[in-house]
């Protein structure tokens, strides 16, 4: 019973390594709101420019939570971060609670 375990845990490697890529993007984005302000505000400081670089991180900040949210769970075929209408990015399926690092766990 364990080998087979491990056996269907080492083919969700690539389907997890998936998931993980699309929340370091989506994190990533996030964690580039301030900087991409900050190096507008020193090169054009106006208005209008601030806003222009806020609607476009706005826009990528969609995508990548979209893309992101559609990454499918290997062992149940769910969406991994996405239950009903909420999207919680936990480091557990919402539905089979497969951990994002249970191939690396072996």
């Amino acid at each position: 019973m364990d080998e087979n375990l491990n056996l269907d845990i080492a083919t969700y490697g690539p389907a997890l390594r998936i998931i993980r890529k699309r929340r370091k993007v989506f994190f990533g984005t996030i964690l580039s709101y301030i900087p991409a302000l900050w190096i507008t505000y020193k090169i054009s400081p106006h208005d209008r420019s601030m806003g222009t670089v806020f609607v476009i991180w706005v826009i990528i900040l969609t995508i990548t939570t979209f893309w992101s949210a559609v990454a499918t769970c290997p062992r149940c075929g769910k969406y991994f971060h996405v239950n009903g209408m909420t999207i919680l990015y936990l480091r557990k399926c919402l539905h089979c609670q497969l951990h994002i690092n249970a191939d690396k766990e072996q």
